[in-house]
C-alpha cells in the first residue's frame, strides 16, 4: 500500500526564482515535483543544526538543550543483569530466559525520539546464542568490538540509497559508572546527523557488531550530560515486502548455535514443518504466525528441563519469551535474527535477503498498559503495511490492551507498520500511538487549501505575499494554522518563512520575508496546514 505523502510537506508546490534586488533573475533548469517519497524535511534555523524537522503535518522543533536531569531515568554505564526486562537506563550484555509468563500492572517507558516510536526504541540488541555454565541457552553480543560513528551533517544522501526518515533524540547520559553509556537508537543502521551536548562537551558515538550504540564524553568526567541529536532510519526497517530466497542464504552472517541447541531447535522447527531447505518468506511467515499466537499466562509451560523447548512448545509468554524462542529457532534455520529490548518491550529484527536490510518484527506481548514518560510527540507511521501474519491471539491481546487504555484512543496493533506493544507496551492512556487510528475512531474531515496565485518571481531579502482560502465541506474554515515555507529543490531542506491563521471566512494572508542569504536559484514554495481536531492536514490545490 503506497503511503500518502506526509501532510507536513504537502502543498501546492510553486516555483519561485530568487535573485538579488539589483540583479536580473538567473534562469535555471526546471526541477520537477519532488514527489511523495521525500519523507521528512528540515526547517533551517540559520546554522548547521536545523531548527525543526517536518513530519506528517507537524513541525517538530529541535528538543530543548537543557541540562541533564529532566525527570526521566538517564542512560547509565553500568550493565543490567540480563534477567526479565531491562532496568531503565541500562543495557545487559546477555539475556537469560525465565518462566514468569505474565505481567501485572503498567510498565514505564522513557520517551527519547520524536516522532514517537514507543515502545520500540532500541537499547539492547543481542545476536549470539551460547550456553551458560548450567547448560541454559542464553543470548549475548557476538562481536563487542566498537567502531566510531561519525556525525555526518543534517543534509546528505544515505550510502545505501534507501529512503530514510529523520527523528530527534533527546536523552540524559550518566557517566558515573563508566566511560561508555548506551545510546538508544531507532534502527540498526541509523546514522547520527547532528549532535549537541549540555554542558558543551565533545560526545563521541560508537557502535558494536550487533548495532548497539554507545556514547562517550571524556571531558564530562563522572557527571551527567544532556544530548540532543538528529538521527535517521530506513523506512524499510518498519515494514516492507518480504523477498524470497533460500532460508539460509544469510547464515554466514552470524555465529553457529551450540550443537545441542542446534539439534533442539531443528527438532522444534520440524514440528512447524520447517527445515533448512525451506524458502525464506515461508519460514519467516510461519515463525511469525506461530510466536504471535502465544498467550500471556500466569501458568507457565510445564518444566521439562529444557527452557528453550518448554517456552517454544508451550505457546505461553510475554514479549521476551516469544522473542527469545523465535531468535533461537530462526538462527537454527539460517535466518539472521536478533533479540532487541528496552525497559518496556522486546521484539526481534531480521535481516532480509537480496540486500533488503533489517526488518523490525513485533511478536506482541502482555495485555497491559504502557506509561510513557517524557515529551509527547506525534506517532511515527510506517510507509508499508505489516507484511507478516497477525493471528487472532495477537489481535485479541492488543484489542484488550486498547480497551484498557481507554478505547478508541489506542489503535489496533500491526495496522500499518507491524508495530504493537509487548510487556506492557501495547497500551496506556499516556502512550502515543505508533499506528493508524482504530476502526470506529473519529476521523477528521477533508480539508482543501486554495491559493490565489500559482507562480511568483521573488527577490532575496524582499517580501512575498501569499493569499488563499481553506475550505471544508464547501465552506470556509476559521482558525487554521497556515505555514509558508521555501524548499530547496535538490536537497531535503526547508526554510519556514512565516505562519498565519485563517479568518472567519477561511481566508488567509501571509506577508513573509525571503532570507537574504539564500543561494540564487529555483525553490519551491510550500503552503500547508496541519489542520486541527476537526479538519485534517491539507495542501493547496
Amino acid at each position: 500500500m503506497r503511503r500518502t505523502p506526509p501532510a507536513a510537506i504537502l502543498g501546492l508546490v510553486l516555483v519561485a526564482s530568487l535573485a538579488r534586488a539589483d540583479e536580473r533573475p538567473v534562469r535555471h533548469e526546471y526541477v520537477p515535483d519532488l514527489g511523495s517519497d521525500e519523507g521528512m524535511l528540515l526547517v533551517s534555523s540559520g546554522g548547521t543544526v536545523p531548527g525543526a524537522i517536518v513530519y506528517d503535518g507537524d513541525v517538530l522543533p529541535r528538543p530543548e538543550l537543557a541540562r541533564a536531569g529532566g525527570g526521566e531515568p538517564p542512560m547509565v554505564a553500568g550493565a543490567g543483569d540480563g534477567r526479565e526486562r531491562e532496568e531503565p537506563g541500562r543495557r545487559s550484555p546477555s539475556f537469560r530466559p525465565d518462566r514468569v509468563t505474565h505481567l501485572d500492572g503498567t510498565v514505564g517507558y522513557s520517551v527519547v525520539f520524536s516522532p514517537q516510536i514507543a515502545p520500540f526504541k532500541r537499547v539492547t540488541a543481542l545476536d549470539r546464542v551460547e550456553l551458560a555454565p548450567d547448560g541454559t541457552p542464553t543470548l549475548s553480543i557476538a562481536d563487542p568490538r566498537r567502531e566510531r560513528v561519525p556525525v555526518i551533517g543534517a543534509v546528505g544522501e544515505a550510502p545505501d540509497g534507501l529512503p530514510r526518515d529523520r527523528f530527534w533524540g533527546s536523552v540524559a547520559l550518566d557517566f558515573r559508572e563508566g566511560a561508555l553509556v548506551p545510546l538508544p537508537s531507532v534502527a540498526p543502521t541509523s546514522r547520527i546527523l547532528t549532535l549537541e551536548a549540555e554542558p558543551p562537551v565533545v560526545v563521541e558515538v560508537w557502535r558494536d557488531g550487533a548495532d548497539n550504540f554507545y556514547a562517550s564524553a571524556p571531558e564530562a568526567g563522572d557527571g551527567q550530560v544532556r544530548v540532543v541529536f538528529l538521527t535517521d532510519a530506513p523506512r524499510s526497517y518498519f515494514g516492507r515486502p518480504i523477498p524470497d530466497a533460500p532460508v539460509d542464504v544469510l547464515a554466514h552472517r552470524f555465529a553457529r548455535l551450540p550443537p545441542s541447541v542446534q539439534r533442539d531447535a531443528e527438532v522444534f522447527a520440524a514440528e512447524l514443518t520447517l527445515t533448512r531447505t525451506a524458502r525464506f518468506r515461508t519460514a519467516l511467515e510461519t515463525l511469525t504466525r506461530y510466536f504471535r499466537s502465544f498467550e500471556e499466562s500466569e501458568r507457565p509451560p510445564e518444566n521439562r528441563g529444557n527452557i528453550y523447548l518448554d517456552l517454544a512448545r508451550g505457546r505461553r509468554g510475554i514479549c521476551r519469551h516469544r522473542a527469545y524462542a523465535f531468535v533461537i529457532t530462526a538462527q537454527a534455520l539460517g535466518i539472521h535474527a536478533r533479540f532487541v529490548q528496552n525497559e518496556a518491550h522486546a521484539w526481534v529484527e531480521v535481516e532480509l535477503p537480496a540486500d533488503g536490510g533489517w526488518l523490525r518484527v513485533d511478536l506482541g506481548g502482555a495485555a497491559t498498559g504502557l506509561e510513557a514518560r517524557g515529551e509527547q510527540a506525534p506517532a511515527y507511521r510506517s510507509a508499508a503495511e505489516d507484511p507478516l501474519p497477525r493471528p487472532p491471539e495477537y489481535e485479541a491481546a492488543y484489542e484488550a490492551a486498547r480497551r484498557m487504555s481507554g478505547g478508541a484512543s489506542r489503535p489496533r496493533p500491526g495496522a500499518g507498520d507491524g508495530a504493537g506493544g509487548g510487556d506492557g507496551a501495547s497500551g496506556g492512556a499516556s502512550a502515543p500511538s505508533s499506528v493508524p487510528p482504530a476502526p470506529g475512531s473519529p476521523a477528521r474531515g477533508a480539508l482543501v487549501l486554495e491559493l490565489d496565485a500559482r507562480r511568483f518571481d521573488v527577490f532575496r531579502g524582499r517580501e512575498l505575499e501569499v493569499t488563499g482560502r481553506a475550505r471544508g465541506d464547501g465552506r470556509g474554515v476559521a482558525g487554521l494554522r497556515i505555514e509558508a515555507l521555501l524548499r530547496a529543490s535538490r536537497v531535503e531542506r526547508e526554510w519556514l518563512l512565516g505562519v498565519t491563521v485563517t479568518d472567519e471566512s477561511g481566508r488567509f494572508r501571509a506577508v513573509v520575508g525571503v532570507p537574504p542569504d539564500l543561494a540564487v536559484g529555483e525553490y519551491r514554495l510550500v503552503v500547508r496546514t496541519p489542520g486541527d481536531a476537526v479538519w485534517s492536514s491539507a495542501m493547496a490545490r
